[in-house]
C-alpha cells in the first residue's frame, strides 16, 4: 500500500466512524458540552478547517473555507456552547472538508514526502510526508471526546 492510500483509508475510516458516531444526535446533542471537552459541532468544524489549512499550506493555495470559521475553530480556540453552528451545517462542513482532503492527497506528488514541512509545523512534523500522516490521523486524536459525549448522553455504545 502506497503511502497516500494508506493516509485516505485513515481518512475513509474516520469518516465512516463520525458518521456512525453521529448519526442520532440532534442539534441539542452536538452541543452538549462536558467539563473540559468540546461539543460535536466544534470538532467537526475543527477538523474542517485544519485539514482546510493543512491543505492549503502543501499546496501554496488560498484556503477554501472562511478565515472566521478558521478563526472560531483553530486548535486552541475556545469552544462554545451557543455557537450557532447546526448539526447539518458542521456535518457539511465536515464532508466537504473530507472530499476535498481525499483529493488533495490523489493528487499530491509522492516524491515530495521527503521535502521539508511548509512553515508552522511542530518538529513532531518536519517533513511534507509526516504532515500528510497527520491529515490521517488528527480525526481520531479527536474521537475520543465523541465516545465520551455518546455516554455521558446515554447513547448506545456502537463497536462493542
Amino acid at each position: 500500500m502506497s503511502p497516500k492510500a494508506l493516509v485516505i483509508n485513515q481518512l475513509e475510516a474516520a469518516k465512516w466512524l463520525y458518521d456512525k458516531f453521529v448519526s442520532d444526535f440532534s442539534d441539542e446533542d452536538a452541543r452538549y458540552m462536558p467539563k473540559g471537552s468540546n461539543h460535536l459541532n466544534w470538532i467537526l468544524v475543527h477538523l474542517a478547517v485544519s485539514e482546510d489549512s493543512i491543505t492549503s499550506k502543501l499546496s501554496g493555495r488560498p484556503k477554501q473555507l472562511a478565515e472566521s470559521l478558521h478563526k472560531e475553530y483553530a486548535g486552541g480556540s475556545t469552544c462554545r456552547a451557543d455557537d450557532g453552528m447546526t448539526l447539518a451545517e458542521a456535518k457539511k462542513l465536515y464532508d466537504e472538508s473530507h472530499r476535498r482532503t481525499v483529493e488533495f492527497i490523489k493528487g499530491y506528488d509522492e516524491s515530495k514526502l521527503g521535502d521539508k514541512a511548509p512553515e508552522g509545523f511542530p518538529p513532531l512534523f518536519p517533513t511534507s510526508g509526516s504532515v500528510i500522516g497527520l491529515l490521517g490521523t488528527h480525526p481520531f486524536w479527536h474521537f475520543g471526546q465523541l465516545t465520551v459525549i455518546r455516554n455521558m448522553l446515554g447513547k448506545p455504545k456502537l463497536l462493542m
